[in-house]
């Protein structure tokens, strides 16, 4: 019994994904970077910070990327800009963005890595200090 629950746990050991990726392909920083651009603007589907669902504050948004390194996000008449680069760092893709300390798009302002793209969503995470997950969905 004992050699039956070993064996089990090495089999579902060997099948986890450790890529980081949620198994899809791992993703270029230029791919990545042609993929935001590309997209006809991007929404917040998920945006959890510190444990905490915020998604209700930014799903309205409309999120631009331009090739030039800026990003736009609009909110009906509301119009805020900031930057952005996508780099490769420690293997990992990954998206960083810029908003000013005044603007209600702040909390983005981090180092996203890249998790997973489907269809129609692109995913992120960030490790805070506290040892939370941040995560960021974005929904072409």
């Amino acid at each position: 019994m004992r050699m039956l629950l070993l064996y089990c746990l090495s089999l579902l050991l060997f099948a986890c994904d450790f890529s980081g990726n949620d198994g899809s392909e791992p993703i270029s920083s230029s791919q990545l970077t042609d993929l935001l651009v590309s997209s006809s603007g991007l929404r917040v589907e998920l945006f959890v910070e510190d444990g905490v669902d915020e998604t209700s504050d930014y799903s309205d948004f409309l999120f631009e990327f331009d090739r030039d390194g800026s990003v736009t996000a609009t909110r009906s008449n509301q119009v805020f800009t900031g930057s952005y680069r996508v780099f490769r760092d420690d293997g990992r893709t990954e998206l960083a963005m810029v908003f000013s300390p005044t603007s209600p798009l702040q909390e983005f302002t981090d180092d996203w890595y890249f998790i997973s793209k489907t269809s129609n969503r692109i995913t992120f995470e960030d490790d805070d200090d506290f040892d939370d997950v941040d995560r960021l969905v974005f929904r072409f």
